[in-house]
């Protein structure tokens, strides 16, 4: 289950559950993955301790304990602090409150009892998601990439639609974001020769408000890309539709964000 070779790691993780035992197994095996631990018994003292400490990168959280509940307790943590990443867990199968938890900005909501091996990758992923950007402007290429990475995300930038192709022959994105107007090739035609060589990619349109851009995405989504961008770009909102992005997947939660405003 744990790696051979424990690597430290500077993330922190605030693991929050009523249950001693959980609390207890959880931090022993994220800190034997290298992780930095802390525990919490309720809700209300998750709330403090993201709050009033320096913050947390994971927050791992039981929805069902004494007091608040821990979804209320992600809405009041959201509140205060807006980038910290929050996995909801819950024995119960309560589908219209996960829902609404992801739209809100939850990474995930998992059915306990916890895969433990799938969680210890979500979390994991939640700061390793490989992302593409094939942008021809450079300062709109610039501004993402460094965005994505202060997030900690790994990305990888292009203006080239060949030299795209030939990226993701040799490595997995899990996110590819596509400018529709680019050199050579458009926006449309590339992303359907990127589906034909990586299927699991999943592609985010970037388009201007001309019509023919506009319409090109438009046709990409109903391809199955995953949602449009729209220039000049909305850092925030690009950056809250990406944190909620794995963790939807890793739920089985398979809808596409509602579409961005024009």
């Amino acid at each position: 289950m744990t790696r051979a070779n424990t690597i430290e790691r500077q993330e922190r993780i605030l693991i929050v559950d009523d249950e001693e035992n959980m609390r207890r197994t959880l931090s022993d095996i994220l800190r034997r993955e290298g992780y930095h631990t802390t525990v919490a018994a309720s809700g209300e003292e998750a709330v403090k301790l993201c709050t009033d400490s320096g913050g947390f990168d994971v927050v791992l959280m039981d929805v069902r304990m004494p007091g608040i509940s821990g979804v209320d307790a992600f809405r009041e943590i959201r509140r205060h602090k807006e980038g910290v990443r929050v996995i909801l867990m819950t024995a119960y199968g309560l589908e219209d409150l996960k829902r609404a938890a992801l739209d809100e900005g939850a990474v995930a909501f998992l059915p306990k009892p916890l895969d433990l091996e799938k969680t210890i990758d979500l979390i994991a992923e939640v700061k390793e998601t490989a992302i593409l950007v094939v942008e021809e402007d450079q300062r709109i290429a610039d501004e993402l990439s460094a965005e994505l990475s202060e997030q900690g995300y790994r990305v990888t930038v292009t203006a080239s639609p060949h030299d795209a192709l030939e990226l993701v022959e040799q490595i997995r994105f899990d996110l590819v974001f596509v400018d529709v107007n680019l050199p050579a090739m458009n926006g449309l035609e590339l992303y359907l020769a990127i589906k034909e060589i990586t299927p699991s990619s999943v592609a985010i349109m970037i388009t201007g408000m001309e019509e023919e851009f506009e319409r090109l995405a438009r046709e990409a989504v109903k391809r199955n890309a995953y949602t449009i961008v729209r220039k000049p770009l909305n850092i925030d909102y690009v950056l809250e539709m990406l944190s909620s992005f794995t963790g939807k997947r890793a739920s089985g939660d398979l809808r596409k964000p509602p579409p961005q405003a024009s």
